[in-house]
């Protein structure tokens, strides 16, 4: 005992225990942490310290219109979609925080979706501006196809903002140009999370991938944000198609709508497309360039270019899989699958359904369902409808729906990267070509040859190998 007790008490005056392990935290992760806790936090008030009342800072947030995407959160976590419940209330007070600043001049704003990286995600904001900011318009180059104004009916008439994280910064992303929309229809490519980081493809891209971003968004809402047919009624003043596009009469429900069941929602018909195609061209408005001045006789032999012509606006959805992707590029039916097992034989192409549509259960009787209709073309990209109240005869009062977008901005189709340029001609840099002739060639213009029309070199000979002498 007096051992143990000696070692005990020498333990408690002489023994220090060893410091823990410092662990390092990454500034980045520090970072987020303090923006998400700010964004969850309630302002504190600014109180007088003299009289102890509140002070009025006279901060008002700014006025915008958005979804109720507490609601949207019921509906997408019932048909398992989207973002769980806690990401949506955070997208929430992003919403609020973008929208409540009155730099933005945001008037109304909706929550496009998540788009997945390598090295960081985009949280998207789509926005329509109160007013925009009208900039010298500049004649466009010889051969060069302009971008369609900010704020007016084609691809810009919104506005997208990105953050990669839940109470980071706002990045306002640039206009949809006619050139990155072309482009970006060739290439396939994962984004990484910067946004000045390089698109380093083939076809080279024209910016960054801020510019790659803008143009995959640009096609995905065009392609994949949808409604119930008939809650939106199109302008009677709208001009022919090819003049002026057509538009929807104030961008408000019509008053003529009445709610379908849910089970009528599981039919394609009832569905349709809320924004415009975009064109082959990279524009929603065909754009016809202005022929160089010639005569008259040479004005007929000028070959114009034909109209583009696109999809109706509100065209329904069963209507997507009668469309090659050829015709109507990010719209259309899904990857075509071969008819015959045979690899060496060249069968015709089934085309597959572009949209799939599932409720959020299958026992009868339930009351208030949720539908969904997800794109098989843009995976990740789905709507969902739910009906609200209930009449007399057992129709609905109303219905709600919402759509969304969490993927790679993938499109599921067969990827075939386009093939290298041609191989140039060599050129002939005049030196001697014969080994007889050393004199170099007197013609002053250089041509242009192959390298299969220079002289053929005779072979060596071969040596003959001599016999070894027989030993005598």
């Amino acid at each position: 005992m007096d051992v143990l007790e000696t070692s005990i008490m020498a333990k408690k005056t002489a023994y220090r225990a060893p410091d823990p392990p410092t662990l390092s935290s990454d500034p980045k992760n520090v970072a987020r942490a303090v923006a998400l806790k700010q964004l969850y936090s309630t302002p504190k008030p600014k109180v007088n310290m003299i009289t102890g009342e509140v002070e009025d800072t006279g901060n008002v947030p700014a006025d915008f219109e958005t979804e109720n995407l507490v609601a949207d959160a019921a509906m997408f976590e019932a048909a398992g979609v989207g973002l769980s419940a806690g990401e949506m209330y955070g997208v929430m007070l992003a919403i609020k925080r973008l929208g409540g600043n009155e730099d933005n001049k945001v008037d109304t704003a909706r929550f496009f979706g998540k788009i997945l990286g390598t090295g960081a995600d985009y949280y998207v904001f789509e926005t329509h501006l109160k007013d925009y900011e009208k900039g010298e318009e500049k004649e466009p180059a010889e051969g060069e196809i302009p971008a369609e104004a900010s704020g007016e009916a084609g691809a810009n008439y919104y506005t997208y903002w990105v953050c990669n994280y839940l109470g980071g910064p706002f990045t306002k992303l640039p206009d949809c140009e006619p050139t990155t929309i072309k482009v970006a229809r060739q290439i396939k490519k994962y984004f990484t999370g910067d946004l000045d980081a390089a698109v380093i493809a083939y076809p080279p891209f024209p910016g960054t991938e801020k510019d790659f971003l803008r143009a995959q968004i640009g096609r995905i809402v065009s392609a994949t944000v949808v409604c119930p047919l008939d809650y939106f009624k199109l302008a009677e003043e709208d001009g022919a198609e090819g003049e002026e596009l057509q538009k929807i009469e104030g961008d408000k429900k019509s008053e003529e709508y009445e709610a379908k069941t849910a089970a009528e929602m599981l039919n394609l018909e009832n569905w349709c497309h809320r924004y415009h195609h975009i064109k082959p061209q990279g524009r929603c408005k065909f754009y016809e360039p202005e022929l160089p001045e010639t005569d008259e006789e040479d004005e007929d032999k000028t070959e114009r270019p034909e109209p583009e012509t696109s999809p109706p606006l509100l065209e329904t959805l069963d209507k997507d899989g009668e469309k090659t992707p050829s015709e109507v590029p990010d719209w259309g039916f899904a990857i075509a699958k071969p008819a015959a097992e045979d690899p060496e034989a060249t069968p015709e192409s089934e085309p597959r359904p572009a949209w799939a549509t599932c409720t959020s259960t299958n026992v009868p009787g339930v009351q208030y369902p949720v539908v969904a209709v997800k794109s098989i073309k843009w995976p990740g990209a789905a709507a969902v409808y739910s009906e609200v109240g209930r009449k007399d005869e057992g129709k609905p009062a109303d219905a709600r729906f919402s759509n969304i977008y969490v993927g790679y901005g993938f499109e599921n189709v067969q990827f075939e990267p386009p093939a290298p340029p041609k191989i140039e001609e060599e050129y002939d840099l005049g030196g001697p070509r014969d080994p007889e002739n050393p004199e170099p060639d007197t013609d002053p213009e250089p041509k242009m040859v192959m390298a299969t029309d220079l002289p053929e070199i005779p072979p060596e000979p071969e040596k003959e190998e001599e016999e070894d002498a027989p030993e005598e």
